[in-house]
């Protein structure tokens, strides 16, 4: 006994090989990394004002951050 009669269907390789690579294959996966800067400044600073202070900041050695990398 064998199935409902239907034919084998025409089997295209390459669609099989494209729908198979396009499940199973590995992805190059990038990597991006987050950097947060905190500090503590009076008043109600503007970019400029800020990037002065982290530049200040950055000359005294002073600098603290936190970094968060991530592969996407």
């Amino acid at each position: 006994m064998t199935g409902k009669g239907s034919g084998r269907r025409i089997e295209d390789i390459n669609k099989i090989r494209n729908n198979w690579d396009s499940i199973f294959k590995k992805r190059d996966k990038k990597q991006i990394t987050q950097v947060t800067i905190e500090f503590e400044m009076p008043g109600n600073p503007n970019i400029n004002d800020m990037n002065d202070q982290v530049e200040k900041m950055l000359k005294e050695n002073k600098i603290v951050y936190t970094t968060i990398t991530k592969y996407i």
